[in-house]
Parts: C-alpha cells; structure tokens; sequence
C-alpha cells in the first residue's frame, strides 16, 4: 500500500479540494483553533499525514462507488 501511495497522481477531479484542504491543515486550521504556527518538521509531519489521509480517502470513495453501481 505505501508504494502505492508514494507514486500516487491527484485525480482531476479532487485537485482543488486537495490543495484547498491542505491549506486549512497545514496553516489556518492550526493558527485557529491553537493559536500556534507549525514548524518545518510540523509542517512535514502534518503534510505527510494529510496526504496518506486523502489518498485513503480517495481510494475508499472509488471502491464505495465501483461495488455501489449507482445503488444507495
């Protein structure tokens, strides 16, 4: 699973909530609710974490959709 998540593409259709949820993580999220700034190694950590998050996200969504064949 993580060499799959390691050479994983953004699929289209997810880029701007990607990025946009990423900027929530990474700066206003923290700023807001703490009151702190992240470090660089914050900042790495919760970028890595965000990023296996949303691929498992993703991937999950796909086989959700793939064996609901329209269905709820």
């Amino acid at each position: 699973m993580i060499l799959n998540w390691i050479f994983w593409p953004i699929p289209r259709e997810y880029i701007r909530r990607y990025f946009i949820t990423l900027w929530l993580v990474l700066f206003f999220l923290p700023a807001l609710l703490l009151g702190v700034r992240l470090t660089m190694l914050g900042l790495l950590v919760n970028f890595l974490w965000y990023d296996i998050v949303f691929y498992g996200w993703v991937k999950f969504k796909e086989r959700f959709e793939g064996n609901n064949n329209g269905k709820m």
